[in-house]
């Protein structure tokens, strides 16, 4: 199997070059990802429970479809393909919302990434990919709730990317 390649980048964003995904993971060279929060049309967003295989944040909640930007690809085109291959959503052009830098450290890999955030309204089925292990639809409050009372079983990406969705939404 082919290793998968991502574009490094500075903390301006700008390419710095070509590099395996799992050696950025294990050197910390920032490079890029695409979260889409995607909604239906009672105010409800769907989030994935993440496949206890993976790598980053297994078993957490997250947010509706993450991936990483391939080499030579734009977010916009990341959050399309992982919006068809996580969700069976196509032919969907998701509103672009901010882009931050995230950072993780553990004893396995340390993760730098520049994360774009993108948002679709959505009222179609949803039909979860492998990398998940399931996936629900919830109302913000009680999604607010849950992450007050259980904070560690969500992903830190997911948290992070929520709460500037947030302040950006004044919600």
């Amino acid at each position: 199997m082919a290793r998968e390649l991502v574009d490094a980048v500075d903390r301006k964003d700008k390419k710095i070059g070509t590099i395996a995904k799992d050696i950025a993971h294990s050197k910390g060279t920032i490079h890029r990802a695409a979260h889409v929060f995607v909604f239906n049309k009672k105010g409800e967003i769907f989030l994935q429970k993440r496949s206890k295989r993976k790598l980053l944040a297994p078993g957490l909640l997250d947010s509706s479809c993450a991936g990483h930007v391939l080499a030579g690809e734009s977010y916009q085109k990341a959050a399309a393909r992982e919006l068809k291959e996580e969700l069976g959503i196509k032919k969907a052009k998701a509103k672009f919302l901010f882009k931050s830098l995230f950072i993780k450290k553990t004893r396995t890999y340390h993760n730098r990434e520049i994360i774009a955030l993108f948002e679709l309204d959505w009222n179609g089925k949803v039909k979860i990919s492998s990398e998940a292990s399931s996936g629900k639809w919830i109302m913000i409050a009680k999604l607010r709730k849950e992450i007050r009372e259980k904070p560690g079983a969500f992903g830190s990406a997911f948290l992070k990317l929520f709460r500037k969705f947030l302040k950006l939404k004044k919600a």
